[in-house]
Formats: structure tokens, sequence, C-alpha cells
């Protein structure tokens, strides 16, 4: 028996090798199929894997005829994985017995870790502490393992692949659920869509999501990279991977856990995962082309067309369908969602209505409107026909209950190949039939073309496409002139200590002036001019209209005594015990639209900026456009675009707006940001009045936390 400890330095080895093991031990090996040990060792068995194989169970002899190990210890050899799913109290030693025998890496299936509490935490990292000091990696705990058809390598126990084969595809799979891996494994499958590999992460202990995720980007194997993401330990990381896989070609699609509070919380419950802002998470992949999706049918359905055509913009589809009613409802989704149905040029037309009667060849091209009997015939014509049509993007077959419907599925597959056996024009299946298409579903599997039976799922999958297709990658930011840096002390900064911040980072905003006394304001009004706006002052008091702090339009002295008097009551009796500085007397603004400017530090990817309808619109319109800060001018242009009041802007029914000077006060304030990024803040500057000419800032607040000090706001 080999007990020599390995040395404590070695070199961890890389993920391509975990994924690749030449020997493999499986601790808890059972020939009884309701053990999680014996489920697993028979799917590695099963699925093929070339390696040694050592099955640890010291109360048998052989297990399917491959002698067993009494421990790890035993084995001839240091094995390059070692599996377990152990009660959480035997895995500390396992691991520290495999550590020592000199074990690459482990998979734990454990849960009860960082997922269960503050013990279970202390014994995970006490776990990983072990590993690393001998050089072994670990996956887990709390993952269901790694499925690689690619490599043979099989080690989960999910009854998903109770299947005589695993086919290898174009997709890799990372997931920080063990069951959602496998179920979306399990439906793939029935989909037609195969892997290269799939990994669950779990608590992500030591190795993570990222971690597999740059395995995929080097991975010739893999074409199109699709996570299921629950939090991320390292942002920085993340968007540096997401702009190798561009660098790469290699789309990466991601489904994101924690959209809701609720879902927070189910996710840090399930994994020990900070779920983090999602709104934010959506920015930055939106800036770094990770496809976020809601849906992973959705995910995997646009996975599979994609890796044929990863290069494709889509922008115009047609629909080929077996039913007008199909027809038409997948023309309202696609049209209702942005996407438009493709305009066949003149030849493709002409070349169309040789095979349909008059008026029934256009897009959508229903097969029931053919002038001919053979409807297998027809479709195979069509389908050639619109793949070459250059006015079309991509088709969507909407596959309804049909007479013939494998030959009319054979048909139509051969339609969209060219002489060279490849697709011609990006493509998605939707098989609405139940039973009824199974026969036409499996001629599709045959022929490796992926389906879905849902068309909504089609449908959000060309939205997304449509979205990658749309993408500009954000230039490098510039520090305007006269643009600080200044950066502020902590503390909470009233209204006019804000805005003074503000101006020295050359945002403009609106002159004013403090008053002390009903006397003072009048001489301040005048001094600035008539009519004025009046602002009780108050670092106390965050809303001030809310409790009667802010009159508009003070006409002459006689008004602004008697305002002032007001508004100073009226704060009193609000909020009593609240410090009052006096009041502000403001130059009156006017303008054709409110917006709010925002900016904070998020705990995961640090300072952003944030863009919206302001003023009374705050919170009546929801929609907020955000971007890690610093922001470069046409980027926040962009983001001004995407704002449903971006047609007010623009000048829809008027002469547009002073948009480049919004857009330089977005940039300012961004670098604001930036200035601030090392510890916790709020910004907020709302409104931000807009007219033809110019814009101005007439209200502010901001907030400085410690430098290192961050918090997680609600948000904007």
């Amino acid at each position: 028996m080999n007990t020599i400890d390995v040395p404590a330095n070695r070199t961890p080895a890389p993920v391509s090798q975990l994924l690749a093991p030449r020997s493999v031990a499986v601790i808890g090996a059972s020939e009884d199929q309701t053990k999680f040990g014996g489920r697993l060792y028979r799917m590695l068995i099963k699925h093929g894997y070339q390696g040694a194989i050592y099955p640890i169970n010291p109360g048998r002899k052989s297990l399917f005829g491959i002698d067993t190990f009494p421990s790890v210890s035993a084995t001839p050899e240091a094995p390059d994985m070692v599996v377990m799913a152990l009660p959480r109290d035997k895995v500390k030693g396992e691991i520290e017995a495999a550590a020592k025998r000199g074990a690459r890496c482990g998979i734990i299936i454990t849960a009860k870790f960082s997922d269960a509490g503050p013990e279970g935490a202390a014994l995970e990292a006490e776990i990983v502490g072990i590993a690393r000091a001998h050089g072994m990696r670990l996956i887990g705990p709390n993952c269901l393992g790694v499925i690689s058809p690619a490599n043979r390598v099989v080690l989960c126990s999910s009854p998903a692949l109770e299947v005589d084969s695993l086919p290898v595809g174009p997709l890799g799979f990372v997931s920080q659920s063990g069951a959602l891996m496998a179920t979306i494994f399990d439906r793939a499958l029935d989909m037609g869509v195969g892997f290269s590999h799939c990994v669950s992460v779990g608590n992500q202990a030591d190795l993570e999501l990222c971690d597999f995720v740059e395995y995929l980007i080097e991975d010739p194997r893999t074409q199109v990279i699709c996570t299921y993401i629950e939090g991320i330990k390292d942002p920085q990381r993340f968007v540096a991977l997401a702009r190798r896989a561009r660098e790469a070609g290699k789309p990466w699609l991601a489904v994101k856990a924690g959209r809701t509070e609720a879902g927070s919380r189910a996710a840090f419950s399930h994994t020990a995962s900070i779920a983090g802002t999602h709104a934010v998470l959506a920015a930055v992949c939106r800036d770094e082309n990770v496809t976020l999706l809601d849906d992973t049918g959705t995910m995997i359905t646009l996975a599979a067309a994609i890796a044929r055509h990863p290069a494709a913009r889509v922008e115009r589809v047609a629909v080929l369908t077996t039913s007008g009613g199909g027809g038409a409802l997948a023309a309202d989704a696609l049209t209702s969602r942005g996407l438009e149905m493709a305009r066949f040029a003149p030849a493709t037309q002409q070349a169309i209505d040789r095979y349909y009667s008059p008026g029934q060849g256009q897009n959508p091209v229903d097969f029931g409107g053919r002038r001919f009997d053979d409807a297998a015939d027809v479709s195979k014509a069509t389908a050639e026909i619109v793949a070459a049509d250059p006015n079309t993007d991509a088709l969507l077959y909407s596959i309804t209950t049909a007479p013939m419907m494998v030959k009319l599925a054979e048909e139509l597959a051969a339609g969209m190949l060219d002489e060279q056996g490849r697709l011609r024009k990006p493509a998605l299946w939707v098989m609405q039939p139940g039973r009824a298409a199974d026969g036409a579903r499996q001629a599709l599997r045959e022929r490796g073309i992926a389906f879905t039976n849902h068309t909504g799922e089609a449908i959000d999958a060309l939205v997304a496409w449509q979205a990658r297709s749309r993408f500009v990658a954000r230039s490098e930011a510039a520090r305007p002139t006269a643009c600080g840096p200044a950066v502020p002390a902590a503390g909470q900064y009233d209204e006019a200590a804000s805005k003074a911040v503000l101006a020295g980072y050359g945002v403009p905003v609106n002159e004013s002036r403090i008053a002390g006394s009903a006397d003072e304001a009048v001489a301040a009004a005048r001094e600035l001019g008539y009519p004025v706006v009046m602002k009780i002052v108050s670092a106390d008091i965050v809303h001030k209209s809310d409790v009667g702090g802010v009159a508009v339009g003070v006409a002459d002295d006689a008004d602004a005594a008697a305002t002032f008097d007001r508004v100073l009551a009226a704060a009193k009796a609000a909020v009593p015990g609240a410090r009052i500085d006096g009041v502000s007397v403001q130059t009156m603004a006017s303008g054709k639209l409110e917006l709010i400017v925002g900016a904070r530090r998020d705990a995961q990817f640090g300072p952003i900026v944030v863009v919206g309808a302001g003023g009374v619109l705050v919170e009546l319109l929801s929609d907020r456009a955000i971007a890690r800060a610093p922001i470069a001018h046409d980027d926040a242009r962009r983001l001004l675009e995407s704002l449903s009041v971006w047609p007010v802007l623009s000048g829809y029914r008027g002469r547009p707006l002073a948009v480049d000077a919004v857009v330089d006060a977005i940039v300012r304030a961004s670098w604001l940001a930036q200035d601030l990024g090392d510890g916790d803040f709020e910004l907020d500057l709302n409104p931000l009045i807009v007219d033809e000419t110019r814009c101005v800032a007439v209200d502010a607040r901001l907030r400085v936390g410690d430098a290192g000090e961050v918090s997680e706001p609600a948000g904007h």
C-alpha cells in the first residue's frame, strides 16, 4: 500500500486536466442503485469512461467486476479525481486523506456546508484549506458533479443519464444548481441538443463558475457557453472573461437567479451565493454581450441555434408553417417584440408564387395554401427559396399537426441544407403537437436539428439574438475638461453642498442663496431675479416637497417673505427636531422634460451611473438605464435612447431637446462616481430640467461614506 504524502507545494492541475481525469476514485461506490454512490459508479462505467476506476468500499472485494479498495490511501496510484457523497461529518477526513494521497481534484456532493449557516461555512473553509495546502482542487460542495460527453466522463447520478449514449454537442454548461443542470441536460437531449461538458459548481468553495467558463472559452469542442448563475464570486474576472469569450467568437448565454428580493433570498439559501443587484448585472451583461435570459429553456433553444451561426445578425424573420392560424400568431408575437417580418425580395416572391395560390405565398408562408398536393415536396422547395432570400435573416418553423409529419420534417430539413450539408440560414423549429409529432421530432434529432415545443421560447430566443446582433462595444471613457477630480469628504450633504460638488465637476446647476430670515430671502430673490423657487435646507429632510418645504413661482417681495415663514413652519411641523439651516432661494428653471441622474457604488461591480425619467415621473415610470462608471459620451447617449422618454428628447412632435447637454451631464456625474468609487456613496440629481438649449440640475443630494465602506442600498 502506497502511503507517501505528496509535497505541500504541489502545483494545482488546470481545469482541462480535471475534466479529463486519468483515474477516478468513487468513495462510497456500491452496486445498490438506491444509493448515490451506487448510481454514480454505474453511470461512470455505463458511459464508457476510459481511465482507471478505483471503487472505494471496505466491505466488498469487487463491484460490477472491478476490484475495490478499502480507502483512497490503498489505491495503486494517486487518483486524479475523487468523488464522494458522504455524511457531512465524514467529508473532512476523506478530503484530507485524498489530498495527502496526491489526488488532483475532489467532487463533494454533500450539502449543508456554507449553504446551511456559519458552522457549515467554517467547516467548508477548513476543508478548502486542507485541499489547497496539498495542491488539490475542489468542486462543490452541494453540487451534482460533472457530465462531460466530450471526455466520456460521467460523475453524476441523475436519472437523466439513463440513456444508451450521450451525444457530444457544441454547448458547454456551468450551473450553480445541480438538479437544474441535470434537468436541462435531460430536456436538451429530448430537444436534440448535445453538450461538450456540464459542470455543477454548487457552493463554489474553491473552483467557481468563472474557472469553468474560462476552460470552455479555450475548449475547441465548445461553441456556445451556457450558465445558470446565483452569485458571482469575482465580478471583475466575470467581465474580463466576457471580453475573452467575445474575442474568441463564443456566445455566452446566462440565466441569473435573484431578480427579486424573494429570488435573492432563495439563491442565498441554496448555495450561500449573494445574488447582487440584478439590474446592475443586466447592464454589465449588456455592455459585454453576455446574453442574459429569464428562462433556461430559451437559453438552450437559442444556444442550439446560434451554435450553427455564431456570427449571424438577426432582424428579419420568415415564418414557415403548417397552419395559417399558427403563422398569424407567430407574426403577432414577433412584431410585438420588435422583430421584423421579412419582406421577400422580388425574385424570392416570384419563385414562391409558383407553388402557392395567389396571395398565399406571403410571409408567413402557410403550406396549406400550396397549389400542389405533395406538401413535403412543396415545403422543401419553399425552404430552399426562403433560405436563399437576401432579405431574410432567420427562419421560424411553426409546425402544427399535419399529415405525413415525418416526411414533412425530413423534406423541410433537407431544404435548409446547402451543397456541403450546412444550414443555409439560422432556423428555429417549433414542434407544437403532442405525441402526434414524436416521429417528426425523432427525424429532426437524427439529422442533428434542435427544436423546441414552445413558440414562446423560440420568440424569446429570436429577440435575444436580435439584441446580440445590435451589440456595440463600450468606448473608452475620457475625463472631460473642468471635471474634478475633487473627492468630497465623508458625510451627508444638503442640496447646496451637493450642488457645489456637482458644479465642481462641470454639471450645470441653478444659482441659489441661503436665507436665514425673511429679509434675507427677499434680498436673495431680488438679486437672483423673480420668479424664484424656495426650498427648506435640511440634511434631515430628503423629500422636501413631501413636507411642504418647496415653493415655486415666488413672484415678489411680499410673496418671498411669506413663503419663507410658511416653508419653515411646515418643515418644523412635519419633522420635529430636524436640523434646519435656512431656506434656499433659487433661480427658477423651466423646460420640456425632467430627468433623474443618479450614481452609487454597487457591492459587486463598483461605481455605477443611473439615468431615467425624473421629477414627478420618477415613481410613475420605472424604466432606468444603468452603466458602470465612468462612461463615454456615445455610450451615455445610447443609455438615453433606451428610455421610454427618448422620443421626447429626440424631438417627437417638436424641436429636439438639448441631448448633448444631457449626455455631458451624465458623463460628468459618472466621473464623480468613479472618483467616489473606493467607498459607499449615493448621488441623486433630480430633477435635471431639459429644454431645447440647455439642461440644469435644480435639486441634488449626496451621501459619501468612509473609504472602503460598501453597503447595498435599494437602488434607484
